[in-house]
């Protein structure tokens, strides 16, 4: 753990889009007073930028939390260049302590590559800044400077930052002070009100004390009969008014002044007893006259709070095909019934597997949908082997016969995958795409959209980096599923399980097979596992698009177009684009999370 809480929060940031807002918030007090924040989706590399300083420049900003900060810096620039935004200057920030040698490099690389200056900030340049001139902002960003390093009272942060008016009021005149929270929050004001506030298990008084005390930009007390006979209240005001224009009275009724401390009785309070819009009239105007100005503006106020609240429309009013993992299935009328005079050996079992599809029924009996090898079981000699029509029959010899077909289609599609020379892994019971002896195993595919292109089916990753870089293996396998659907129909759901190995081929065990999966994956989304889905299946064909195992009315065949949908209406693709760096800086997040913590999923789900 890091020594400086500061440090250790930056460190381990879980709201990323509060570290956009927390970068942009300190460099708009540094150099870059007119920075404007984009982020969000569909920024195309830029998290914020400037048009044209005092200096005439445009800038450029990105902001990261992966560990490989120099190949994000060199993404991020090849992405502002290719979207032709032609900065002056590029200002990136990142969560790494980063050395000399290291910063030298950075702004050589951008200078030489892309010729822009680069202001680099990273972990310990965002540090110094926030222990002095912006260290307002650590009470700002509670998602990331959380407790119990940075304490709060009433769910606001303690760390020092006179930015809050604080609204002080007994349960009687919880109306009011509710109603003038919230308006003053509309328009734009950063408001904490007793009567809202989370205070479950906190003494309310002290709470309120520590925020006068750190975080109160004015404090509001609302006075009424009820609260001039409220002692600790009272106590309250006197605290506050200890601090010169720091108390602003409310009036909700007419009240002795002469109860009020000696140095707030000759103060003029803002009247609600008559009315509340005059009342909140006289409050703006006071906060006006001691400079208090609202955060933001009214109108960007309520923009931003919607924002907030709904989600980033990524669709559009066009209709658009969804693909499923789901491929049809064809299965035979009847199955074959083999008696045998002996029963197989676990052995012998194993081995006919790898050439037969088949289900024991028994010792003695097995059924399939296709005969057997020649001579490979001792079955007993009849004239004709006996066969049945399995869907019109529930059950046969204890089975039911629909499972017993779901079972013959995994069989069926094994021994396919033996016969195109995927490899079996005991340690996690499956088939798995091994490398060729010429390497990688690359896939042509044809896409769903009629591309013919290459995915590859086996690769080579890296965990860590510098001196705990560990190379590794992985390669993929499929998992079957047959399914009947609800129509009668068959169809089988294949998912794509990522098998990682080291060099040696020997399979990561537990959490350490579940780091490096990750690894492997963090950046797949639809886009990518689509082809991977295709090369998968498509491996396996026996002629362009059909997998079959069997012959004539007796071959199980599956389809290896995926399922489709017409969809009415379609993705966004310019607005998921800044999602998926989002998610991208998330996942890599995580990642790096798990390599220090030591958590990991060895689930083999995708």
């Amino acid at each position: 753990m890091s020594a400086d809480r500061i440090t250790y929060c930056l460190e381990r940031v879980s709201s990323y889009r509060d570290f956009e807002r927390l970068c942009s918030g300190l460099l708009a007090g540094t150099d870059y007073p007119g920075i404007d924040p984009l982020g969000g989706t569909g920024d195309g590399g830029r998290d914020a930028i400037i048009r044209s300083d005092s200096n005439g420049r445009k800038i450029v900003f990105a902001y990261t939390v992966r560990g490989d900060w120099k190949t994000k810096l060199k993404s991020d620039c090849s992405r502002v260049r290719e979207q032709a935004h032609n900065p002056d200057s590029f200002v990136f920030v990142c969560t790494e302590a980063l050395n000399a040698a290291e910063k030298d490099g950075a702004h050589e690389l951008v200078q030489r590559d892309f010729g822009w200056n680069l202001d680099l900030f990273d972990l310990e340049r965002l540090r110094v800044l926030l222990v002095g001139p912006q260290r307002h902002l650590l009470a700002q960003h509670p998602s990331i400077f959380t407790p119990p390093f940075f304490p709060q009272a009433g769910g606001e942060s303690l760390a020092e930052s006179r930015d809050t008016l604080v609204i002080d009021h007994v349960d009687s005149d919880h109306a009011l002070a509710t109603w003038l929270s919230r308006r003053l929050t509309l328009a734009g004001f950063r408001v904490w009100c007793r009567g809202t506030a989370p205070l479950a298990g906190e003494n309310q008084d002290d709470s309120v004390r520590k925020l006068i005390e750190l975080r109160a930009s004015q404090y509001i007390p609302v006075l009424s009969q009820a609260s001039m006979a409220d002692e600790l209240l009272l106590e309250r005001c006197a605290l506050a008014a200890g601090k010169e224009t720091l108390v602003l009275l409310c009036k909700a009724a007419d009240i002795e002044t002469s109860k009020l401390p000696s140095r707030l009785r000759t103060s003029t309070p803002a009247d609600f007893s008559r009315s509340w819009n005059t009342g909140l009239e006289q409050i703006v105007a006071r906060l006006g006259g001691l400079g208090i100005q609202p955060d933001i503006m009214h109108d960007q106020g309520r923009a931003i709070a919607l924002n907030d609240y709904m989600p980033t429309r990524v669709t559009v009013a066009k209709e658009e095909p969804v693909f499923a993992n789901i491929f049809a299935l064809s299965l035979p009328e009847t199955m074959l019934i083999y008696d045998l005079h002996s029963a197989l050996s676990t052995a012998k079992l194993d081995e006919l597997r790898t050439r037969w599809a088949f289900v024991e029924l028994n010792a003695y009996r097995l059924v399939a949908f296709t005969p057997p090898p020649e001579n490979a079981i001792p079955s007993v000699k009849t004239i004709r082997t006996p066969e049945f029509l399995w869907t019109d029959n529930p059950e046969r010899d204890g089975k039911r016969t629909e499972d017993v077909a779901k079972e013959l289609v995994r069989r069926s599609l094994t021994v396919v995958c033996v016969q195109k020379g995927l490899a079996w892994c005991s340690d996690r019971n499956l088939y798995y795409f091994p490398e060729r002896e010429d390497g990688v195993w690359t896939q042509r595919i044809r896409h769903v959209d009629g591309r013919d292109t290459r995915v590859n089916l086996t690769g080579k990753r890296t965990k860590s980096w510098g001196e705990r870089a560990s190379p590794f293996l992985y390669q993929l396998s499929p998992k079957f599923q047959p399914q009947l659907d609800v129509d009668g129909s068959w169809n089988v759901v294949v998912n794509v399980y990522v098998r990682p190995t080291d060099l040696n081929g020997k399979v990561y065990e537990l959490k350490e097979l579940g780091r490096r999966r990750k690894i492997v994956t963090k950046s797949w989304w639809n886009k990518d596992w689509l082809p991977r889905l295709l090369g998968v299946v498509q491996a396996l064909e026996a002629e362009p698009g059909l997998i079959r195992y069997g012959e004539g009315r007796r071959a199980v065949t599956m389809s290896t177009a995926p399922l489709k949908w017409m969809c009415p209406v379609g993705l966004d693709v310019h607005a998921l684009a800044g999602m998926v760096d989002m998610s991208e800086e998330l996942a890599e997040n995580r990642t790096r999370e798990d390599e220090d913590d030591g958590s990991g999923d060895s689930d083999g789900t995708p």
